[in-house]
């Protein structure tokens, strides 16, 4: 339970009720899971509710369908072809490839293979797949087609006949659409297999017709290659009399145009163009030496003039004589070497033998001018050869002049004819390889696992349906749930009410257990808590009376007030129980009805409409005592109210009203008032600025959130002291799913401690 706090507050609006740091922190790291399984918890009637009946409903409407078996057959595009002979068909096998595969797969799904199935097994005649060979639905009526169409029929009868053709297109194109749709094509993952699954209400049917699927695939192919090896022989033996005339033409104009000019040839060659071919590779290899030769000669040139060293070259280093010589230059070398080490470099034999070096030098160089000129000599000799060749040449061509534009001609009409006789002849070797594969044709694809009829049914598949339903409604029954609780407006527990209201909540009075008194009525509740002082709701009693007398310890509050936002919440029962409480506890207790417009305390006590009550007394016609009533269980006194006034709020707030408090608080331990609701009407707001404390009644999970903020604003608009809310009509076992904290979550486990 809550300690109270002193209720007054700023004009400015509702003040947050202050709680500790640390709780708000725990609520905030708690909040997911604690509040989606209260919510849960709270919500469970409702969510198994919509779950079980949902799922009951689906299974239901599962159960009254129609079952349908599936079979399904599987081809395999064979990549494996059968060659008789070394020849290439006319039209070639598929290609092992992806895009290939799916080609195939969507002509099996083509609706011309559709039509064929259909012609092959009659299913034009079914009435599984034909819908103008049922039984009319009386529901076909409400297709606005079916009443356009027989209008039209009405008003123009020739359209029946002059349609037929139409009338049977169309019903074919609808058994088709009904067959394709139940249809199941698809590649077995990456292999080159293809399922063919069909769906019928007959598992037979589905295995006749899978079947018939993957046979008519593979007579398609068939006839696809026949077709077109037929087409492919017909047009090559009519081109190949085209070309055997034309090979003919052709050979003729050549020997005429040879004869006519007097070609004669060798090999296909005359004399004059043998000479001419033969002095063109003299000349060519005439030119290669005469470059070759000024190659090296330029080089040997270029180093000489550069001052580099042209012992280097090819022709300076094959030749005998300088290496004689080089061989001589290092024995000399060493042997100079020597005598300068021996001797010095002014002895004798060391300056003779510095001449011979420099002889040897001499004769290199000369050997080397010797080279360079020969490479001259050779270059010229080369120009000559070459000169030579080239006036050889142009003779020769001036002899065969005349002869190379009839050769021209000639050699032109050669290669037409031969043109024409290469291609008679690949032609005329087609025509055979066709001829003799014509009547051997293997199909692509092959049937490895014909398809068997099903012994279960592959819909509806009621475990999956089951599965479905169950989560698909659970989900539901809990989102349901959370749709309910986001839209509760009441307030269940005691922090709602910290929460929404900013007052403490000081105690939350339970429902008062049905039982029976003496006479076989129902007690109230004011009569339970005398037939029962240790129950839980005398208890809650205890604490409310407690928690008002904590709000100030030096001077506890004597004139309670109750209120509540609206009608009917509870304020007038729990006012009198808490008097009688109250009263039966020791004190000297005085309950005043203040409720002008609807004086309802004398009711519960099941007494008769008083002679005079409040109105007479502060209009100073009765002294107190006379109007007073005492309780017959318990030493409470009542103040009730006989009749009514002109203008309530304005009575509330007389002079009188304040002696009449006063006087009351003297007199008594403890004055309980009975007021009317805060929103309807002022009068509570008024009373409540004479009271010590104002006690605000909220009816649990019924009080609108909003109403009770309202009437908090008001009250506090008039500077009441609100000691804090509590919360009447509690169903312990229920706010136990409400939020955790409260006293209701624990009522399980102390509610032993209670005699009920």
């Amino acid at each position: 339970m809550n300690a109270p706090v002193q209720g007054g507050a700023s004009r400015g609006g509702i003040p947050s009720y202050e709680t500790h740091g640390t709780e708000d922190e725990q609520g905030f790291l708690e909040f997911d899971l604690k509040a989606l399984y209260l919510t849960l918890r709270k919500r469970l009637v409702l969510i198994l509710g919509v779950t079980f009946g949902l799922t009951a409903l689906v299974m239901a409407a599962v159960l009254q369908q129609t079952p349908l078996y599936t079979a399904t057959a599987q081809v395999l595009l064979d990549r494996q072809k059968m060659q008789v002979t070394d020849m290439a068909t006319v039209m070639s096998g598929l290609p092992s490839d992806s895009a290939t595969v799916d080609s195939e797969v969507e002509i099996l799904r083509s609706r011309s293979l559709a039509e064929r199935v259909i012609g092959r097994l009659d299913l034009l005649e079914d009435p599984e797949f034909n819908s103008k060979l049922r039984e009319p639905s009386a529901w076909r009526w409400l297709s606005p087609r079916v009443w356009l169409s027989a209008l039209q029929d009405l008003v123009s009868p020739e359209r029946e006949s002059a349609g037929d053709t139409a009338r049977q297109r169309a019903e074919l194109d609808a058994v088709i659409d009904h067959v394709l749709s139940n249809l199941e094509i698809a590649r077995e993952g990456a292999t080159y297999v293809i399922n063919i699954g069909f769906t019928s209400e007959n598992p037979e049917k589905a295995a006749r017709i899978a079947n018939a699927f993957a046979e008519t695939y593979i007579l398609d192919q068939l006839e696809a290659k026949f077709d077109a090896t037929r087409q492919a022989n017909e047009w090559l033996s009519r081109r190949l009399a085209e070309l055997r005339q034309q090979v003919q033409d052709a050979d003729r104009a050549v020997e005429i145009f040879r004869s006519e000019q007097g070609l004669e040839s060798s090999r296909g060659v005359t004399v004059s163009e043998q000479q001419l071919s033969e002095l063109n590779a003299q000349l060519i290899l005439a030119r290669t030496a005469l470059a070759e030769a000024r190659a090296k000669y330029d080089r040997a040139r270029q180093i000489r003039a550069t001052g580099g060293s042209i012992e280097s070259m090819a022709d300076v280093v094959q030749s005998g004589t300088i290496s004689s010589l080089r061989q001589k230059q290092a024995e000399l070398a060493r042997e100079l070497a020597n005598l300068s080490s021996r001797y010095g470099p002014r002895h004798p034999e060391v300056v003779n033998a510095e001449a011979q070096r420099r002889d040897i030098d001499i004769q290199i160089g000369a050997e080397i001018s010797r080279i360079i000129g020969s490479l001259q000599n050779n270059v010229s000799v080369a120009e000559t050869r070459v000169a030579s060749l080239q006036q050889s040449l142009r003779e020769i061509r001036g002899e065969t002049g005349e002869d190379s534009q009839a050769m021209i001609q000639l050699r032109e009409l050669e290669r037409e004819a031969a043109a024409n006789r290469a291609v008679y002849e690949s032609f005329l070797n087609r025509f055979k390889e066709t001829s003799q594969q014509q009547d051997l044709q293997v199909p692509d694809s092959r049937v490895i696992s014909p398809a068997t009829a099903p012994l279960s049914p592959s819909y509806p598949r009621k475990a999956l349906a089951l599965a479905v339903a169950l989560v698909l409604s659970a989900m539901l029954g809990v989102g349901l749930a959370f749709l309910l609780e986001h839209l509760d407006n009441g307030l269940g527990t005691g922090r709602d009410v910290e929460e929404a209201l900013g007052l403490p909540h000081l105690v939350s009075i339970p429902l008062v257990p049905a039982e029976k008194g003496p006479g076989g009525k129902p007690l109230k509740p004011h009569e339970y808590l005398v037939q029962k002082p240790l129950s839980a709701f005398s208890e809650s009693l205890r604490s409310l009376r407690s928690a008002l007398q904590l709000s100030n310890v030096d001077n506890p509050p004597k004139v309670i007030l109750f209120t509540s936002a609206l009608p009917n919440e509870g304020k007038t029962t729990t006012s009198v129980s808490f008097a009688r409480a109250a009263a039966a506890s020791g004190l000297k207790v005085a309950l005043v009805d203040c409720d002008l417009r609807h004086p309802s305390v004398h009711k519960t006590f099941g007494l008769a409409t008083p002679a005079a009550g409040l109105v007479e007394l502060l209009a100073e016609r009765l002294d107190a005592e006379a109007v007073m009533i005492e309780d017959e269980k318990t030493s409470l006194r009542i103040l009730p109210i006989a009749t009514g006034t002109a203008n309530p709020p304005d009575l509330m707030a007389s002079s009188q009203m304040h002696l009449l408090i006063d006087r009351l608080r003297k007199d008594y331990d403890l004055v309980v008032l009975d007021s009317a609701p805060v929103l309807p009407v002022s009068d509570s707001r008024v009373l409540s600025r004479l009271a010590d404390e104002t006690v605000f009644v909220v009816r649990w999970s019924d009080t609108p959130k909003d109403a009770a903020q309202s009437a908090v604003r008001e009250l506090r608009l008039y500077q009441s002291n609100i000691a804090g809310a509590i919360l009447v009509a509690v169903d312990a076992a229920k706010q136990a799913k409400y939020g955790y904290g409260d006293g209701g979550y624990y009522y399980g486990k102390y509610s032993r401690y209670y005699v009920n």
